[in-house]
């Protein structure tokens, strides 16, 4: 059976009202572990930014609201969050959950528009994400090191944020005592299927293999933002050989004041004041990710006092000659492919690393920097934010795993595949009123085969009146701004909302 249209969906509207998010087939459920680290809290944020921001006020809106259509949080292992003699998330005051998961350093506090609020109710805790766009939704939070039951609380796959889970073994046991069908780590592990998202995604179905154990590794922040680069270099002149140097924020793992712990020497010094030199096994990882370049590849890494933003140097010797203008081409071409969508884009001129933070994009190069020597030695540079930018291809990794649970509940249920199509605008799109009302302001004799949503936008930039609309409008309601000078969309939202609004 067909379901492309709006018309033969609404056949299945009924088989999905009145359901709770938990137990939609049309979703794969998310639980996330490690969810106080730097990981955990990017992909919090931007699983709320593409649920729940308001169209059009976040640079990366399309992107993020893409990635999580179909992914549905349930709930967040905090981690211990320093807990000791037997106390529980229950001990710790609301009013200081709600403010680390509402404000961060580097991310910024949350958009105006979209309400966190932490509650408790039947000796549990719950965040409470509240916004114009979303509605309501509540996640459970929980602050232990110990097992979880993840599958209890409703996930079918976890997200592993802890950076704990360093080998295949580990990371299996931990997902056999989560009960979830897979986990999806944000780390290098060795021994783990290792994926890149958009550069080797066609292996995530060996995750099923006995060998893999339901387990796959997102790599790390710096081999994301090289493998599609050396990729694309690979694929176009043949790569010999290269090296890469990682000039990297300070993580986590290092001191703000100088101590005895580290294994290396030099991660033993205070990472305010100096460049730390350390090793990175990334550029190896590469091998991996691509296997006709495995041991052909080595890098290091040091580390400068920034608290996030970091920039990848390869020196790539080709196989085949080629010059700086060919080289640019061939990346502009790529930012155009969509292959690699989110994956390569060229940085601003004259950028510096504080310039791409909170930037969605693997890979952000810098075409200045690009020098060839001899022909065949291939020099680039690129930025990358190694916290949001990172987590984007991690959190898009989770979600074609997450197309494949979908798939697999749908079939338990004898639904096709089909009735995912346009998914996100599914909630309008099964109302007949909706439907009536937008082809109504598009002026078109459309046919029923033809989604509303291709004609929305740019009807609505023509007709509305720009004058109407008041200069202190505020920006994330601008979506709204224009809808609103219409009143026969006011008279369709009265009706929708069930309320009598004044």
């Amino acid at each position: 059976m067909q379901v492309n249209s709006i018309g033969s969906m609404h056949s299945y509207s009924a088989s999905f009202k009145g359901i709770e998010k938990k137990d939609d087939p049309r979703l794969a459920n998310i639980g996330i572990n490690g969810g106080g680290g730097r990981i955990g809290k990017n992909a919090l944020r931007q699983y709320t930014l593409g649920k729940h921001a308001p169209q059009g006020v976040y640079n990366s809106w399309d992107t993020f609201s893409d990635i999580y259509k179909n992914l549905n949080i349930v709930a967040i292992n905090m981690g211990s969050m320093g807990l000791k003699n037997g106390k529980t998330i229950q001990d710790i005051p609301l009013q200081h959950l709600e403010s680390t998961l509402t404000a961060d350093s580097v991310m910024g506090r949350l958009p105006d528009s979209i309400k966190y609020s932490v509650t408790r109710d039947d000796e549990k805790t719950y965040l409470n994400i509240a916004s114009r766009r979303g509605g309501e939704e509540k996640i459970e939070l929980l602050a232990t090191r110990g097992d979880i039951d993840f599958a209890g609380l409703g996930a079918d796959i976890v997200m592993e944020t802890s950076g704990s889970k360093k080998d295949v073994d580990a990371a299996a046991k931990f997902n056999e005592t989560s009960g979830t069908k897979y986990t999806v780590v944000s780390a290098p592990v060795k021994g783990a299927l290792t994926v890149v998202a958009g550069v080797n995604n066609d292996r995530i179905d060996e995750i099923d293999s006995v060998e893999n154990k339901n387990v796959i590794s997102a790599a790390s922040c710096t081999t994301t933002c090289i493998s599609p680069i050396i990729k694309l270099m690979n694929d176009i002149f043949g790569v010999e050989s290269g090296f890469i140097e990682t000039t990297h924020a300070a993580t986590a793992t290092q001191f703000t004041a100088d101590k005895t712990k580290a294994k290396a020497e030099s991660k033993n010094r205070n990472s305010f004041d100096s460049m730390i030199p350390t090793t990175t096994g990334a550029a190896k990882a590469v091998g991996l990710v691509l296997p006709e370049l495995n041991g052909k590849l080595d890098g290091q890494a040091t580390r400068v006092p920034v608290a996030n933003g970091s920039m990848a140097i390869m020196v790539l010797n080709l196989k085949t000659k080629t010059d700086v203008e060919t080289v640019k081409m061939v990346l502009k071409d790529a930012e155009r492919n969509p292959e690699y969508k989110n994956l390569i884009v060229q940085a601003p001129l004259g950028s510096a690393s504080s310039d791409v933070l909170n930037r969605h994009e693997s890979a952000m190069y810098v075409p200045e920097s690009i020098k060839v020597i001899n022909g065949n030695q291939l020099v680039i540079k690129a930025y990358y934010d190694n916290e949001f930018g990172y987590t984007r291809s991690f959190s898009t990794l989770t979600s074609k795993l997450g197309e494949k649970v979908v798939a697999e509940k749908l079939a338990e249920k004898g639904l096709p595949a089909e009735v995912l199509e346009e998914y996100g605008d599914s909630i309008d799109q099964l109302d007949p009123a909706f439907e009536e009302y937008m082809r109504g302001r598009s002026g078109e004799d459309l046919d029923d085969e033809t989604p509303v949503r291709t004609i929305v936008l740019p009807n609505i930039l023509q007709q509305a009146s720009m004058s109407t609309i008041s200069a202190s409008t505020e920006p994330e309601y601008y979506g709204d701004a224009i809808d609103e000078v219409n009143p026969v969309f006011e008279e369709y939202m009265r009706s929708r909302s069930g309320e009598d609004l004044r």
